[in-house]
């Protein structure tokens, strides 16, 4: 029996911001509200099966900017010592920019980096990344 091979080439057409910071989900999500005058809601937590057989659970925000037609997602990189993208282990959380072009991007990352809960803030280049199909939703 022929066997088909379907390969698939994703669209990352994204921003996307590496976070530095000690506090909890919660707390970043409530100061970058506060910054950026956004309101990111808590979503279902995103769970992926690890290879060693448990489970790695990281939490999500979600804002939807309907007059620009923009979406901003915070998402928490580490659970139990394991990485969503694990090339950034520098990265607590992502924020994760759909439909920001560069100029607005760069904006936020320096209004970021003075937000008093983060250590750093960094972009992130997606096309080097190889475990970027985790940051798909």
């Amino acid at each position: 029996m022929a066997k088909t091979i379907l390969l698939t080439e994703f669209e990352y057409d994204f921003q996307l911001i590496g976070i530095s910071s000690h506090a909890k989900d919660y707390r970043v999500s409530w100061e970058l509200n506060k910054v950026f005058g956004i309101d990111l809601n808590k979503e279902d937590d995103v769970l992926f099966a690890t290879k060693k057989g448990g489970n790695a659970v990281f939490s999500m925000y979600f804002y939807k900017n309907k007059e620009e037609e923009q979406d901003v997602r915070l998402i928490s990189n580490k659970s139990n010592g394991r990485f969503l993208v694990s090339e950034t282990k520098a990265a607590d959380y992502f924020l994760i920019l759909y439909d920001f072009n560069e100029y607005e991007a760069r904006e936020m990352l320096v209004k970021i980096r003075k937000i008093n809960v983060v250590l750093t803030a960094f972009e992130v280049d997606v096309s080097t990344l190889k475990s970027k199909e985790n940051l798909l939703f």
